[in-house]
């Protein structure tokens, strides 16, 4: 299954490039209020960051989903902070959304059935 993820994600960076813009507009379209979490992000490299750790996640997923889990774990720690508990995994959802809606070509449902059991893993991965 790893490897259906992996195949949409360079396909996607093939066709698409960075899903950043994407998945912002998708993540502030979900809910407004997000935006205002980034106020002090001027240079949006908070953001950047953010998109970055996602992929890297996932990534790390295809190869090691153990690993994968702590890297889970440690951004949910983080987000504590910024009181985004409940709805951390929206990001990952949006993201397999994006990455689904720029490979609508090739996307099958083995690809979705192996993103989604990828996200339940991140679900699952708990302090």
């Amino acid at each position: 299954m790893s490897a259906l993820i992996e195949q949409t994600l360079a396909h996607y960076a093939e066709h698409h490039g960075d899903p950043y813009e994407t998945a912002f507009a998708k993540l502030y379209a979900a809910d407004p209020n997000y935006q205002a979490l980034f106020f002090l992000d001027t240079d949006e490299g908070l953001r950047r960051n953010m998109m970055r750790t996602t992929l890297e996640i996932i990534t790390t997923y295809i190869d090691n989903a153990y690993a994968a889990d702590n890297l889970v774990i440690g951004a949910r720690l983080i987000h504590l902070t910024y009181e985004v508990t409940d709805d951390f995994d929206l990001f990952f959802q949006i993201t397999r959304d994006v990455i689904a809606e720029g490979c609508a070509d090739i996307w099958t449902d083995a690809h979705a059935e192996a993103w989604n059991a990828m996200l339940k893993d991140f679900e699952a991965a708990r302090v």
